[in-house]
Formats: structure tokens, C-alpha cells, sequence
């Protein structure tokens, strides 16, 4: 990272740098797929399948689906659905998209996630001095998905949303920080992403060629068990900035016009 004002538009990780969860948001997701599972799911005669064999089948199903070696997490929910179907002999009841759709925002409103109020400040205050914003996830959600949860609760307002389960590659691979860099019409060198994750964020985006900061100030949120403890931090020799607060960001250096 730099300070030389190199950098036109900030690319934000999602989880724990934009928002959060607790670990019974995630179980409330996960009930809420399987109630959708459940909900389009049928076997070729016709006949319903149990909850259990259909819970069995997605444990077994998101082993083994793959985009970066994250599992279903990762994955188009579309895809998802396709895999448990076939897994079962089954079949979807109703329009395949409209199951993708659904189950892509499976249990976000009863459950939403929790904003980190810096990161709504740091966007607004950059988009106001003509600073874009993109928002990079690894996410089993679509971008769509993404755009409209943020359009209802009122932002924050970024350019574009670039998730996994779309692009099919995920954090660390560099393409997915070189599309949020496409979509902005820049040069990878001109973005600069911050996350709370070293190995996915920071190495990803520095392969990428973009700009890098790690971001920790939401680290005491992690469910337990969540990246393993503790988290691991830069190399000494690494030059890459550590901010507990996003606003430090806000430093007019980094920024060009």
C-alpha cells in the first residue's frame, strides 16, 4: 500500500469489514434453506421428500461443490439446488430460477446481518470527494441479492457488488479483485482493497495488483470457531497497513482526483 494519492476507488470485503453476524444469524440461514430446499424439491413421481433426507443430501452435496475450495458457501445457489436434486433423484417443482432467487436470499430478512457503521462512513465520505466504491464477497448470495439488501436498508452505496457464487472464482483468486478493478474501468494499481482477512483479502488483492489494507476492527465479533484463532496478521516485512478503524482511511494522501 501507498500514500502517494495512487489509488481512485476502494474495494471493501463484505463480511466483518462491512458487516457482521452472530452464529445464530448463520444457523437462522440455514434453517431458511432448508425450508426452501424443502419447499422445491420433489421426487420424479412426484412424491415430497422427508426434511431429513434432504438436509442429508446438502451436508453431503456442499462437501463437495467447489468454488475455491469453499464448498456451497461459495457456490450459486442455483447450482447448489441442481446438485441436491440430482444427488436425491429429484426434481425442482417450479421455475429454477425462481428457487435460485429465493434461495439466494434465504433468511436475510428475518436474519439480517449487522452493519458496521465505519465502513457506511468511509463509503459515503469517499463517493462525496468523487471516490467510487465496489463490494467484494465471497458469498454463497448473488450480487443481486446483495444490491437489493442494500438498496432496502439504505446503503451503503456501492458501485458495483462482485460475489463468488456469480463470477465462479472466489477469494484469494485474483480475478475476482481484477473484475471489481474491470467494473470500475481502473488499472488493478488504482484500487485499493481492505479486508479483515489476510490470507483471502490482503494476498488475493496484492496477487491481483491492487492495493491492500487489513482490517481488524471487527475481529472481536468472529463466531467462535469462525477463522480459527488467532487471526493471522501481515509479515513484519510485508509493508501492508493494519487499521482498527475504517476512518483512518479517510486520509486524503491515499487519494487521487
Amino acid at each position: 500500500m501507498t500514500g502517494d494519492g495512487s489509488y481512485r476507488a476502494l474495494s471493501l470485503d463484505l463480511w466483518f469489514t462491512t458487516f457482521y453476524h452472530r452464529a445464530e444469524d448463520a444457523a437462522g440461514w440455514e434453517a431458511a434453506r432448508a425450508r426452501i430446499l424443502r419447499k422445491f424439491l420433489v421426487r420424479r413421481e412426484g412424491s415430497p421428500l422427508t426434511g431429513a433426507e434432504i438436509d442429508a443430501a446438502a451436508r453431503i452435496v456442499g462437501s463437495g461443490l467447489s468454488v475455491g475450495g469453499f464448498g456451497s458457501v461459495t457456490t450459486d445457489p442455483e447450482a447448489v439446488l441442481r446438485a441436491v436434486a440430482a444427488h436425491l433423484g429429484a426434481e425442482v417443482d417450479g421455475p429454477p430460477g425462481e428457487a435460485g432467487r429465493t434461495l439466494s436470499a434465504a433468511g436475510l430478512e428475518e436474519w439480517p446481518p449487522r452493519a458496521n457503521p465505519e465502513a457506511e462512513i468511509l463509503v459515503r465520505s469517499l463517493e462525496q470527494r468523487g471516490v467510487p466504491s465496489v463490494l467484494v464477497t465471497n458469498s454463497s448470495r448473488r450480487a443481486a441479492t446483495w444490491s437489493e439488501f442494500l438498496r432496502a436498508r439504505g446503503g451503503p452505496c456501492f458501485r458495483h457488488v462482485v460475489s463468488s457464487s456469480d463470477l465462479g472464482v472466489a477469494k484469494p483468486a485474483p480475478a475476482i479483485f481484477r473484475e471489481a478493478a474491470r467494473r470500475l474501468d481502473l488499472p488493478p494499481r488504482q484500487v485499493l482493497h481492505v479486508g479483515d482477512s489476510w490470507e483471502l483479502d490482503v494476498v488475493g488483492a496484492l496477487a491481483a495488483g491492487c492495493g491492500a489494507v487489513l482490517y481488524r476492527g471487527l475481529w472481536d465479533r468472529y463466531p467462535e470457531g469462525l477463522y480459527g484463532s488467532p487471526p493471522a496478521l501481515p509479515p513484519k516485512t510485508s509493508g501492508v497497513r493494519v487499521v482498527d478503524h475504517l476512518g483512518s482511511l479517510l486520509d486524503p494522501t491515499l487519494w487521487g482526483d
